[in-house]
């Protein structure tokens, strides 16, 4: 087929033309640095506050927002924050076993300076259950950090339970919504975390900027020194041309964020009706999950042999979260989630977007079913 289908928009979604519109200005005439005096500058500085509202807008809540070079950057700087204000030995810090690895391999950094880092168990989809993290709580826990939606599977976490059983033990909580918020209503405020990160790249902005936000009392310890660039937060000279494009991105996507959540939740359904018939095929994400990622795991067949073919056939997809795309072995969450042996090599992520159709979805389908009739 000549089209070329994009199923792998959890991995980075395309950049929305109106994101790049309202980046250009600050790429070309407007390249002042918006922490100098001048008049020039305190236009550039507008700018910066006006996408700090548009994003806080779509995550709601009365704490602040602080500019980061990415998602990983602000989910480092919420664990780090969150010890550093902890007052107590030894500290604790709680993740999921299936967090996305900016949270797992800080976690490791921070046991390397003496921090205990335990993992939470998951469901069979990559959920964290209350009853399983009030099991783990005592005193001595500085911070839980549980994921909002899950990178490979979809699975969602009841986040506002999971706060309140962190608060109750007096523990800080940071959850990483990279993944849920293009696709699920965040209100920041009834959720009551601690922390929240999130990145442009995946609602349809541009690479290379992310946000922390940072609830009313939420301590931040800044993680790059230098300058006093986002209030003493975060130093260094900002992205503005990132930061307009996820200001505008934030924009559109609370316009329209309804309606892409039932586009997507129709072509999951579509792509899960057309493999429902291949044989020794298990679907790891939950019914209830968030509705662009589909994970399934495949008996007798090599995940990249057949991503290998489907990428042929015009159908792009993934094993599951791009930062482990130079590795054929199985992730962490797959071993978490307790897939079966004989499947684990054949698991596959497919996660749509607002521009595909319903032919996209039902194509991708069945060239899946031929790739592994083929593989076999």
């Amino acid at each position: 087929m000549s089209k070329r289908i994009y199923a792998d928009h959890a991995a980075t979604t395309p950049l929305d033309p109106r994101a790049l519109e309202a980046m250009l200005p600050f790429l070309t005439a407007q390249y002042y640095n918006p922490s100098a005096l001048y008049p020039e500058a305190g236009e550039v500085r507008a700018a910066v506050e006006a996408a700090r509202s548009g994003v806080m807008g779509l995550i709601g809540g009365a704490g602040r927002i602080i500019f980061t070079g990415s998602g990983t950057e602000a989910a480092n700087l919420a664990l780090r924050s969150a010890v550093s204000a902890f007052r107590g030995s030894p500290a604790r810090i709680l993740v999921s076993a299936v967090e996305h690895h900016a949270v797992l391999n800080c976690a490791d950094s921070l046991a390397s300076e003496g921090f205990t880092v335990e993992h939470l168990p998951v469901d069979r989809h990559g959920a964290v259950a209350p009853d399983t993290l009030r099991a783990r709580m005592k005193p001595g826990t500085a911070l839980v950090s549980v994921m909002s939606v899950n990178n490979e599977t979809g699975a969602i976490n009841d986040t506002a339970s999971l706060c309140r059983i962190a608060h109750d033990c007096g523990a800080k909580f940071h959850t990483d919504a990279v993944q849920a918020l293009g696709v699920l209503p965040l209100d920041a405020a009834a959720l009551g975390a601690d922390y929240i990160s999130v990145s442009a790249h995946k609602i349809y902005g541009p690479k290379g900027v992310g946000a922390l936000y940072a609830a009313p009392g939420a301590p931040v310890f800044p993680v790059i020194r230098g300058g006093k660039q986002e209030n003493g937060a975060r130093a260094g000279t900002e992205n503005t041309a990132g930061i307009a494009g996820f200001g505008r991105a934030a924009v559109i996507l609370r316009e329209r964020l309804a309606e892409d959540a039932a586009h997507l939740a129709r072509l999951k359904q579509i792509f899960l009706d057309g493999i429902a018939a291949i044989p020794d095929l298990i679907v790891n994400s939950p019914p209830d999950g968030a509705p662009h990622i589909i994970s399934v795991s495949v008996a007798g067949v090599e995940a990249e042999g057949c991503l290998l073919r489907l990428s042929m056939a015009g159908i792009l997809a993934s094993m599951g979260a791009a930062c482990n795309a130079s590795s054929i072995e199985p992730s962490h969450v797959v071993e978490a989630i307790g897939v079966p042996a004989a499947y684990r090599r054949g698991t596959m992520r497919f996660s749509f977007g607002r521009d595909n159709t319903k032919e996209d979805a039902a194509f991708a389908a069945r060239d899946l079913a031929s790739v592994i009739a083929k593989s076999r």
